[in-house]
């Protein structure tokens, strides 16, 4: 996979949901408009509860800022490629799953 330009129609799997989407688009945004499998409680990366892992396409998600990172590590328990959907920009293909 590789990163695309903002506004192209990319290929987003969330859980078993196979989506297409606009890239630049919040990941939580797609996933509440979409009704998927993440949940979610706060949207500004404080409680993790929108954790996800990233199967696929970490390269085309949007850096990690320093607040994320803090959360990532809190809720990830050493697991890689965790994420929050609610910080998360798609700017290409990408395949998501809730963090188990």
């Amino acid at each position: 996979m590789s990163s695309e330009r903002s506004g192209q129609e990319v290929e987003l799997q969330v859980g078993d949901a196979v989506l297409k989407v606009r890239s630049g688009e919040m990941l939580m945004d797609i996933c509440e408009h979409h009704q998927t499998c993440v949940m979610f409680s706060c949207r500004s990366a404080s409680c993790g509860t929108c954790a996800i892992v990233v199967e696929q396409g970490m390269e085309n998600l949007s850096p990690m800022d320093g607040l994320e990172a803090i959360v990532v590590e809190e809720v990830s328990e050493g697991r890689p490629n965790v994420r929050l959907a609610c910080q998360v920009r798609i700017l290409g293909s990408a395949c998501v799953r809730p963090l188990p």
